[in-house]
């Protein structure tokens, strides 16, 4: 394996929302790490209404909801190597006084690749509207995505249909346009995009399926160092080790054909247009310490954004539905019931 393959599976998984580490030995640093689990169902393990529907391109959407039928709808879209199952804090805090909607974006858990194997974040927004009307009941909701979830609703809006029933928008950790020349501070997915052609030949170069075999070498190989990682560039220094291990896991989950195939799109991403068409109330939430998508791109969306409020949050990392669940649930519940 090459040194530019290396760097473009490094950076694949930087920008989708979590790090997988490479091999070391789990029993050297993880009994230090690792917090006892609170009361509570474990992170992931709430089941909700699954349903099946169909996607753009032949795929079939795993879509799960949660809360009573009638209440206010809140359709939540999920990061890149995550699931639906990533928004456990808001299902816990939120599902019983609203309607809940999640779902597994293309690829990813339990739903289907598309049929050409064609990724690019059109396929994403597509997704998302199949969602809305599909497995949403008529009338308004509001429509919340974190980093790659945050870009398909933008695109979603973008493009029209059912997205027009939003009242309300929130964007988590995510930006309009990844390689942003005005954002020149830190490192992060705008400095990643800035090698995009370099990244996208090297991965060009792995051949179909070869990317599995590099995963069960290292990129599957859960360890210390990979924890440690996740908790350096994907979540604050001081997250909690259960977000850590957690989001480490969905990333470990992946399937790293799909997650190549994904770089390129969100790389290239320019969705600045998308947000003259926000006319809702839109809250742009993120975390301070995020690395990946950090506070210049969501200060740039919200300068393009009239209808957008900006809110920083002091030491939080990328993982906001979780490290910052109760002031993100409490942004979804103001919204929801307004």
């Amino acid at each position: 394996m090459g040194r530019a393959t290396n760097a473009a599976l490094w950076s694949a998984a930087l920008a989708g929302g979590a790090v997988a580490g490479y091999l070391a030995e789990r029993s050297v640093l993880r009994p230090r790490l690792a917090a006892p689990n609170p009361p509570g169902p474990p992170l992931g393990s709430i089941a909700g209404e699954v349903r099946e529907i169909r996607g753009p391109d032949g795929m079939r959407v795993t879509v799960e909801s949660y809360g009573p039928e009638g209440a206010p709808q809140i359709v939540l879209s999920h990061g890149w190597t995550c699931t639906g199952r990533v928004w456990h804090e808001q299902v816990v805090g939120l599902a019983d006084r609203f309607r809940l909607v999640t779902y597994d974006q293309p690829g990813h858990g339990r739903t289907s690749d598309p049929r050409s194997k064609r990724y690019d974040i059109d396929v994403f927004g597509d997704t998302l509207g199949a969602v809305i009307e599909q497995a949403t009941a008529p009338g308004p909701l509001v429509l919340a995505g974190h980093s790659l979830g945050g870009m398909t609703v933008l695109n979603c809006l973008r493009r029209g249909g059912d997205a027009g029933r939003a009242r309300g928008v929130v964007l988590l950790s995510t930006t309009s346009r990844a390689a942003a020349d005005d954002v020149r501070l830190g490192f992060g997915i705008h400095s990643v995009a800035r090698l995009e052609r370099l990244i996208t030949r090297a991965v060009s170069l792995v051949k179909p399926g070869s990317a599995s075999y590099l995963a069960d070498r290292f990129y599957r190989s859960s360890s210390d160092l990979s924890f440690l990682l996740t908790k350096t560039f994907g979540l604050a220094p001081d997250a909690d080790p259960r977000y850590v291990d957690f989001t480490e896991q969905l990333v470990l989950d992946s399937d790293l054909d799909m997650v190549t195939a994904v770089m390129a799109p969100i790389l290239t991403l320019d969705e600045d247009e998308a947000l003259a068409c926000v006319t809702v109330p839109t809250k742009v939430v993120v975390g301070t310490a995020d690395k990946l998508t950090p506070l210049g791109l969501s200060q740039r969306m919200c300068e393009r954004c009239p209808h957008a409020e900006l809110v920083a949050l002091p030491g939080v990392g990328h993982m906001t539905p979780l490290e910052a669940h109760g002031t993100v649930n409490a942004i979804l519940h103001a919204m929801a019931s307004g």
